[in-house]
């Protein structure tokens, strides 16, 4: 199915497909596991489908002159696009096969780079290639001769309970039905178990009903990025069969090129490799897994204290005022913390997820201003104008930033993964909640805690989260800094399209322990890894 694509001519109305679609109506097609129970009316009725399950969409006109594209709403499935001069138009569910059907290798686009540095990732509809676009998860859009639109979602109305305590029984009720569809036909089906609230919840409700589900973790050596014990607790209280496996510096070294040198872009989610690990792990024994992730878009998260300050309070100060002054407290004892506070170009930096390069460190590894304009994370934040902060948290760590590791782990492992969370009426409800319905003070995903406390007693799990993470730090000096040695040594210098000084600067600033830069530095030698096996973009 990965290897599925198409091509569509406006000028002759033909459509080819390979194998990995299916017919579902007429002119209409489908790769994936979507719409085997739901009908797919809303496509023909011009509205992008909302339908549940991984899948991507063609639907060929009647009179042959337009096709739509469209991708499901949680984002599981990809749908690449390519329009050439003559309007001829090819796709295909991943990057690599859509560039092997173009006659001629597309350059890199220096936008696309620039979000790279800045985001550490590449955000639909952007990717890394000039004229090569992403449908983002949920859009279905329309190609004719010419030019292109998206077409509008279709609605549906959330009819809230009057109380509390029915919408999180509604939610529950939603979220067993979505367990439930991505478990049918499983043989032996698997969730992953964090420790955190999201995938617990997952499990509690999985044996409730039954499910025959095994719970896989990952145990760290360094305990404070450790949750296993926590998630060992809460699957002997569940009666789950319990997977820990544990992983090392050594294991994460090994598996570097195979979680970012051979993903479909560069992406540099430091847990990317972790992910991998336990994919590969759970791949060997199941068929199917539960993954967590979607809750974010429940807004019942807040930014830290320190970021609504300096969101609200501390942007509209002169950016020279502000580094001044967080240059004055960096070193002082005791207080030198507090210049996080002012230590930011924009406003909106403070709900970026990694510490990637500012606009001027970008123009000096490019020889060019950074252009950041195009990006979706640019694109939603003005949007949230007047937004709350926990709304603005849930759409830019969300959606406008994605979280690419886990797809990459599925196309690299063949493991199944589906994400209840994500069910679009799982998603409808949660995001209609009212605000204080879906977080009050010290208690964020107010509805989700209180659900699995109905399951699993409050004292076994509730703890501070700790998030999947690995010690960064850690991996980057193991084995004598093993991983910058190879990636960011001459060769690897000459290979990347950089400013080859500049970025032998922030390598040694590194290596002299300025740890501040251990993010930078990691983009940087997953660029050099990725371009090794991929091409410089110099086409």
């Amino acid at each position: 199915m990965s290897d599925a694509h198409g091509c569509f001519d406006p000028r002759s109305g033909s459509l080819t497909l390979s194998a990995g679609w299916r017919a579902l109506a007429d002119g209409l097609y489908c790769a994936g596991a979507g719409f085997e129970h739901e009908p797919a009316h809303p496509l023909l009725e011009g509205h992008a489908p909302t339908c549940d399950g991984p899948y991507a969409l063609a639907g060929l006109a009647s009179d042959c002159s337009s096709l739509v594209l469209a991708r499901d709403p949680a984002g599981a499935l990809s749908l690449f696009w390519h329009r050439d001069r003559d309007g001829v138009l090819n796709f295909a569910l991943t990057l690599p096969t859509l560039l092997s059907r173009l006659p001629q290798h597309p350059p890199w686009s220096p936008a696309s780079l620039d979000e790279y540095l800045r985001h550490l990732d590449i955000a639909p509809p952007n990717t890394l290639y000039q004229g090569v676009h992403a449908l983002e998860p949920g859009q279905a859009t329309l190609f004719d001769g010419h030019g292109s639109r998206d077409l509008p979602a279709a609605t549906h109305a959330v009819e809230l309970p009057d109380d509390y305590e029915g919408a999180c029984e509604q939610l529950a009720q939603r979220l067993s039905a979505a367990i439930a569809r991505r478990l049918d036909g499983a043989r032996a089906p698997a969730a992953f178990l964090s420790g955190g609230v999201d995938s617990s919840l997952l499990c509690a409700l999985a044996a409730r009903d039954g499910h025959p589900i095994s719970a896989w973790s990952a145990a760290f050596a360094d305990p404070a990025l450790d949750e296993s014990t926590v998630a060992s607790r809460i699957a002997a209280h569940l009666g789950l069969r319990h997977q820990v496996i544990r992983l090392d510096t050594t294991a994460l070294l090994e598996v570097f090129e195979r979680a970012h040198a051979q993903a479909e872009q560069p992406y540099c989610d430091p847990a990317g490799g972790a992910t991998r690990l336990m994919f590969e792990a759970c791949a060997a024994q199941c068929d199917r897994v539960l993954d967590g992730t979607g809750a974010e878009a429940l807004p019942g998260t807040a930014p830290a204290r320190w970021r609504r300050i300096a969101h609200d309070w501390l942007a509209p100060m002169p950016r020279p005022l502000r580094r001044a002054a967080a240059g004055l407290l960096r070193p002082l004892p005791g207080i030198g913390g507090y210049a996080r506070l002012f230590d930011f170009e924009q406003a909106h930096d403070l709900f970026i997820r990694w510490n990637g390069f500012s606009a001027q460190d970008i123009a000096a590894l490019t020889g060019r201003p950074a252009d950041l304009s195009g990006t979706r994370f640019m694109r939603d934040y003005r949007a949230l104008r007047g937004a709350t902060h926990a709304q603005r948290l849930a759409v830019l760590q969300g959606a406008a930033l994605p979280d690419d590791r886990i797809r990459q782990a599925w196309l690299g492992s063949g493991l199944r993964v589906d994400h209840p969370f994500s069910a679009p009426d799982v998603t409808a409800l949660m995001t209609s909640l009212p605000a204080d319905w879906c977080r009050q003070p010290g208690r964020d995903k107010r509805p989700l805690r209180d659900l699995l406390a109905r399951q699993v007693p409050e004292s076994i799990w509730a703890q501070p989260k700790r998030g999947f993470n690995i010690d960064l730090l850690a991996l980057l000096r193991a084995d004598h800094h093993a991983l910058i040695r190879r990636w960011l040594d001459a060769d690897g210098l000459a290979r990347l399209p950089l400013d080859a000084a500049t970025v032998r600067q922030w390598r040694d600033r590194f290596l002299n322990g300025e740890t501040w830069t251990a993010h930078r530095v990691w983009a940087l030698l997953n660029l050099s890894a990725w371009t090794a096996r991929h091409g410089d973009g110099a086409h």
